[in-house]
């Protein structure tokens, strides 16, 4: 049924009046009190809405309205819960970012952790817009809310895991998940902490991490479920390239499933460039072409790698196209202008604050004859630059 058809269709519910739940408390006429808004919310839950997107969205945020202050209660935690789950589910979870942000900036205690928290970053993940979650996992949790389900802090590491993924921040992006991993759970496997196990594995690769010194709390039954990427660490850890990507070729169906593919093209993009990185180490030049045999691709994938990674400061070489040879660097400095100015810059503030701070107490003088002699001596010399 269409939001039009809802709203010129009185339906029949177990109330006082054919009215939807939500019209009687957003029709202005009354302040809805507590016991009202749990039954309502109550009413949600049984699915009295139905499929009707607006009505949702309308009842939910009159209900996270009523909440200012921590601990946030059960049926205002229930509500956002379930409009989560709807609208992720319709395909439509950036309308519900702005009902959980507004209230989780009412309610919201640095370091404080609570399960509306895994609820934003659920719809920032899966509507794309990933900067409303950032303001969160930026800061560093040190308290979880009492009587929190551990469904809901997992959901938040994982969550959170995933947006610095996308995000391109593979060692924050692994630092989450470590967390999601090393919650407690005695009792059962947590399907949470397997599929964050797969996603972990592979941002190792990324990283250059090892995954088992890492995480002391690791249920013993996770890496047992997940080892077609356990064996794909391994293989990542050997540096073989060449068969970490027969590997990932064989498991293509299992992680399009798992929505790990893009993790492991780059994890494969990444094991190339570190073979380059091994001849850097090795030799002072090379030829393009000997290059690419060692590593099995064309010579022009092989400088277009180079030149790539020399751009982004992974490698300091230089390519002579003329003889189709390039000559690495023993030390990878890279001169990085926008640091250097930055640096230039601040001591030039600095310099100029002194000297007013100076001439405002009177300490101010001109220069002797012997400080302007070395200035001349200084202008003279050639500049590095």
């Amino acid at each position: 049924m269409s939001v039009e058809e809802a709203s010129s269709t009185q339906n029949v519910v177990p109330m006082e009046t054919a009215e939807t739940p939500g019209a009687a408390l957003t029709n202005g006429t009354t302040s809805p009190t507590t016991t009202d808004l749990e039954s309502r919310v109550k009413q949600l839950l049984d699915g009295v809405y139905g499929d009707d997107i607006e009505e949702v969205l309308n009842f939910v945020r009159l209900v996270a309205d009523s909440c200012s202050t921590l601990p946030i209660p059960p049926h205002v935690a229930e509500a956002v819960h379930f409009m989560t789950d709807f609208v992720v589910t319709k395909s439509c979870a950036i309308k519900g970012i702005s009902i959980v942000s507004e209230l989780l900036s009412r309610v919201h205690q640095s370091g404080v952790l609570t399960s509306l928290h895994s609820d934003l970053l659920q719809l920032c993940l899966y509507s794309k817009l990933l900067s409303p979650a950032l303001t969160y996992i930026d800061s560093d949790i040190h308290t979880i809310s009492p009587d929190e389900d551990v469904k809901y802090v997992l959901q938040y590491f994982y969550y959170g895991g995933c947006i610095y993924a996308a995000l391109k921040r593979f060692s924050r992006a692994l630092h989450f998940l470590e967390l999601c991993l090393s919650v407690p759970n005695q009792q059962t496997t947590s399907a949470i902490q397997v599929v964050a196990y797969q996603k972990y594995s592979l941002i190792s690769v990324l990283c250059n991490e090892e995954t088992r010194p890492r995480l002391g709390h690791l249920h013993v039954s996770i890496p047992y479920l997940c080892r077609p990427y356990s064996n794909l660490v391994q293989i990542a850890h050997e540096g073989d390239a060449d068969r970490f990507a027969a590997t990932i070729a064989q498991m293509t169906p299992f992680l399009e499933k798992h929505n790990n593919m893009g993790l492991a093209k780059q994890a494969l993009e990444k094991i190339k460039e570190r073979d380059i990185l091994k001849f850097q180490s090795m030799f002072i030049s090379l030829k393009l072409s000997a290059l690419a045999s060692h590593l099995r691709l064309p010579v022009q994938e092989v400088e277009n790698r180079l030149l790539n990674m020399i751009r982004s400061g992974q490698l300091s070489a230089q390519i002579c196209k003329k003889d189709n040879v390039v000559w690495f660097n023993k030390q990878n400095d890279i001169f990085d202008e926008g640091a250097a100015i930055e640096r230039l810059q601040s001591s030039l503030e600095t310099c100029i604050s002194s000297y007013k701070k100076a001439k405002v107490s009177g300490d101010a003088r001109p220069p002797t004859g012997s400080e302007v002699q070395i200035a001349d001596n200084l202008s003279t010399r050639s500049s590095p630059w």
